[in-house]
């Protein structure tokens, strides 16, 4: 059995995920492909377009065979966290051979390249990628020392590490961590050194216009260009030339239903939290929050009037945008700096919930529970009976899965289920 796992977001499912399920499929020979997939919120700091069983449905649609999900405290994070926790889990299952992930470095290789170029220029990838995990799970004094210097000439953190990696393996390595799918790449490759894992890394080519794109193109275009036009009052069925039809039919189904949410829509939620803030201590606590991002929150309170606005309004050229993002959304659902601490390790993960599978999968699921360190949970009423209701990662998932459902409540005649009563997707 050949089992390859994918670690993604699906904001919404497109037809550039489509085409890495099927290239993964075809070029790894895998017989069952499992999704570690965000639920209700993102790494951006968002909540998701649409609800996590409407993707997880998308994704089966589209050939995954498993759908799991990336607990909330790790899917809010920044890209080491947001990797880990995705590896953390697939190890955990002892099943998996295989992570394959898409980069943009391949991006430009000929679709018609031979079997050995291919394989030539992955290789090429994976050793690149590794040499910057080996560098950024090691630390050298060197590193470190490079890193504090480019602090405190006020880069960003991303980019004072970059310029560490640069002064040490070369510039070329610098081009390398510009792009958000490399990042992740090499993120993923640090979970897995760290974790001590035998699974495989597989980079592949995303064959998809650039993340940040705007455009809406015929074929591919970015999930960040879509989320865009939907919020913007674009036509959702006029998105079919870069969504598979089975996604326009579920976003067409779901719109003014549940669909879409914003980080917006949860404007009342944060600025509730904000007001109860008078000292820098009463945000650092929040995960994501440093001492200088919470003297600009406390000093900018006052003109809070909606998420975005304020983002826009607390970012500087030090603190990123989605830097700013991820904390706001902590403050938000309440994840502190102690429960990070505390949950960032595959000790800490202890079960994971099921979002959905196709029905021809059993032999998967088999093989997963003779064989995984992880509870797998497919109805959350019977885990909160017993041990799982001491579980802060699965509480604190359940915490802000009904905060989801209650914005969706408040903003349509929401359909969403409580978090007890949901009920896995079967395709």
């Amino acid at each position: 059995m050949k089992v390859t796992g994918i670690i993604a977001e699906y904001n919404p499912f497109h037809n550039g995920h489509e085409y890495h399920l099927a290239e993964t499929r075809k070029r790894l020979k895998s017989d069952y492909i499992i999704v570690v997939m965000s639920g209700n919120y993102v790494q951006r700091g968002a909540p998701t377009i649409i609800d996590k069983y409407s993707r997880a449905e998308m994704a089966l649609k589209a050939g995954a065979d498993l759908v799991l999900e990336l607990p909330t405290c790790f899917a809010t994070a920044s890209a080491e966290y947001f990797a880990y926790g995705g590896v953390a889990i697939l190890d955990k299952l002892n099943i998996v051979d295989d992570l394959c992930f898409g980069t943009e470095s391949l991006d430009t290789l000929d679709p018609a390249a031979s079997k050995e170029g291919v394989k030539v220029a992955v290789q090429d990838i994976t050793d690149q990628f590794g040499k910057i995990a080996d560098l950024l799970v090691d630390e050298p004094e060197e590193f470190k020392e490079i890193l504090r210097k480019g602090l405190k000439e006020g880069l960003s953190h991303a980019a004072a590490r970059s310029k560490a990696v640069g002064e040490i393996l070369g510039e070329d390595y610098v081009t390398v961590m510009e792009t958000s799918n490399n990042i992740l790449g090499i993120e993923y490759m640090k979970a897995l050194k760290k974790l001590g894992s035998n699974i495989k890394p597989d980079p592949i080519a995303r064959r998809l216009t650039a993340h940040n794109d705007m455009a809406i193109s015929e074929g591919f275009s970015s999930a960040t260009a879509i989320r865009n036009a939907i919020y913007n009052k674009y036509d959702v069925n006029s998105l079919s030339a870069t969504l598979p039809q089975y996604a326009v039919d579920i976003l067409t189904d779901k719109y003014l239903v549940n669909f879409p949410i914003f980080r917006d829509d949860f404007s009342m939620i944060l600025g509730a939290e904000l007001l109860k803030a008078n000292e820098p201590s009463d945000l650092t606590k929040f995960f994501g929050v440093s001492e200088d991002l919470a003297n600009r929150i406390l000093n900018l309170k006052n003109d809070f009037k909606s998420f975005i606005q304020f983002r826009e309004d607390v970012a500087t050229k030090s603190i990123t945008k989605a830097t700013v993002s991820r904390a706001l959304m902590h403050i938000a659902l309440g994840i502190t700096d102690a429960d990070m601490r505390e949950l960032y390790s595959a000790e800490a993960i202890k079960y994971v919930k099921v979002l959905g599978f196709r029905k021809g999968s059993e032999n998967l699921l088999g093989e997963i529970k003779r064989n995984s360190d992880i509870f797998m949970v497919t109805k959350l009423s019977d885990v909160v009976r017993g041990d799982g209701k001491k579980d802060k990662m699965l509480m604190q998932n359940v915490a802000a899965d009904e905060m989801y459902r209650m914005v969706a409540m408040n903003k349509f005649d929401s359909d969403l289920k409580n978090p007890f009563t949901e009920e896995i997707v079967l395709i």
